[in-house]
């Protein structure tokens, strides 16, 4: 099973792309999200993965699964890319874990192609479990390939993501029942693979800056060319 993307909150898109341009990255155009709520970019990778950067489109309180987070923009959600939703929710809610019937899902992108996907989303109070995606239009035209793929900056994948969280066993539970998988460490962080990048679920009490805003993804870092590492953002402490 493999990371999707992550999902990182910003308050202005067109600011948050620039941003990320002068970091070395290239952020290709999302486009408007089908309930027309939300707007977004893309910084694809190598192994396919991405950050998607998203922005509410509008000043005022929406009925948004995301709105929650508005006043703390950072990495919020992340995904796990699958085949035959309807069949995998089935399996793994008979694992207890109690994730929503498939629903479609989409956006316009800016040259005018409508992209459509299903999503399913876990149970409200579960910390630590992804939402999970599959593509019903080709994923190419969803997480573009080409030259989107290539960073002046020589990035190449997400290598890690941190989701703090109250109860890391319970967590780490539920994770390993959604992946079919056991931890990979259990000294210090729990942690997981999900294709190329790492899952380390940590304690929320470990990263102050986020007690407001609450359970869920603390930082990623991504592998640059060579050896180097980039992480965003930096909240411990």
């Amino acid at each position: 099973m493999e990371l999707d993307h992550v999902v990182i909150l910003v308050e202005d898109l067109d600011a948050a792309q620039r941003q990320w341009r002068d970091a070395g990255f290239n952020v290709a155009p999302g486009g408007v999200h089908a309930d027309g709520l939300t707007h977004n970019a893309l910084i694809c990778f190598a192994d396919g993965s991405y950050i998607e950067l998203l922005a509410f489109r509008t000043q005022a309180g929406t009925a948004h699964r995301w709105e929650r987070f508005r006043a703390f923009p950072g990495p919020i959600d992340y995904a796990i890319m699958l085949h035959d939703l309807p069949a995998f929710v089935q399996q793994v809610n008979g694992r207890g874990l109690g994730y929503t019937p498939a629903i479609e899902g989409g956006r316009r992108r800016p040259d005018g192609v409508t992209i459509r996907w299903r999503t399913s989303w876990p149970p409200q109070g579960a910390e630590g479990l992804p939402f999970l995606i599959e593509d019903l239009t080709p994923r190419e035209l969803r997480v573009p390939a080409g030259e989107h793929r290539n960073h002046p900056n020589g990035a190449q994948r997400i290598a890690e993501l941190i989701v703090a969280v109250n109860d890391p066993d319970r967590a780490t539970h539920d994770l390993a029942a959604l992946l079919s998988s056991a931890v990979m460490s259990t000294d210090g962080p729990h942690a997981f693979a999900l294709g190329s990048a790492m899952l380390y679920i940590c304690r929320l009490s470990e990263y102050p800056a986020l007690a407001r805003r609450g359970p869920g993804p603390a930082s990623l870092t991504v592998a640059l060319a060579g050896s180097g590492l980039w992480q965003y953002p930096n909240v411990k402490g």
